[in-house]
């Protein structure tokens, strides 16, 4: 299993889930340059922008440099959630994901200031990430299946921002509106299930490491097993956490409060 953390986050961030997990689970996390005990990038890498992709390429030379062998269960959280993405499509020793509250590079689109660059890790050494180049790069969809599962942060999350300013035009409920149709969206590209937490906000991994680690642990299960995943909603929701939706070639699976189980046409 390979974690990968939000940004400018070091590896710790795993550690609640990670102590969740089975004796003798084989996990791999890291601190991105900048980020944690890692030192700078070069002034000149530093001082450029680069896409998401670029952040992939860099984990996948070190899962190789590392000598981390495959296949991988990847588990990557906000923007570590896009650098797991764009990894899934590069490498097909990837075989699971589990994709958490993952940053969408277009949800500043239609802002009146939108913030285009983000910074990982301390100003000066860590990488500049560009958004409209993440944008550029990405593919349509994935060509091959990868067992997936995303989680969403609480139903609105960004109703507790205390200044809406930045997203303006917007209002805090259309941007909540607007987060949790991506990660719907998401479960929908990799044909997978989206789980969302009753309370976690977007630090999802620290808030909810229970929900994580059960979902991870399934995910492991299945792509060793080469079968799908199959979520129990029981389990999911003494972790404080629900299946919401699970989609597969153009049908979908709703769960209502008492675990019920709807179908209909995605």
């Amino acid at each position: 299993m390979v974690f990968t953390s939000g940004l400018g986050e070091s590896g710790s961030t795993w550690d609640g889930v990670i102590s969740r997990l089975p004796a003798g689970t084989a996990t791999f996390t890291y601190d991105r340059a900048g980020c944690g005990a890692s030192g700078a990038l070069s002034a000149e890498i530093a001082a450029g922008e680069r896409s998401i992709v670029w952040g992939a390429e860099q984990l996948l030379k070190l899962l190789e440099a590392a000598e981390v062998q495959g296949p991988w269960v990847l588990v990557g959280h906000s923007i570590g959630g896009l650098i797991t993405d764009a990894l899934a499509r590069r490498s097909e020793a990837v075989v699971g994901m589990v994709l958490i509250d993952a940053s969408d590079p277009a949800f500043n689109a239609g802002l009146d200031e939108p913030e285009e660059v983000y910074v990982d890790g301390r100003d000066g050494e860590g990488w500049r990430i560009s958004m409209p180049a993440t944008l550029q790069d990405f593919e349509p969809g994935p060509d091959r299946p990868v067992e997936t599962v995303v989680i969403g942060s609480a139903i609105w999350r960004w109703l507790d921002l205390d200044d809406p300013a930045p997203y303006r035009p917007l209002s805090l409920a259309e941007l909540d509106a607007r987060w949790h149709r991506y990660q719907l969206s998401l479960a929908e590209r990799w044909g997978g299930h989206l789980v969302v937490p009753h309370f976690a906000g977007h630090g999802v991994p620290r808030e909810a490491p229970d929900l994580v680690a059960v979902t991870t642990r399934t995910v492991v299960a299945a792509a060793a097993a080469g079968k799908p995943v199959q979520l129990e909603q029981d389990a999911l929701m003494r972790c404080g956490g629900a299946v919401r939706v699970s989609v597969n070639d153009g049908r979908f699976v709703v769960w209502d409060s008492v675990g019920e189980r709807q179908t209909g046409e995605s």
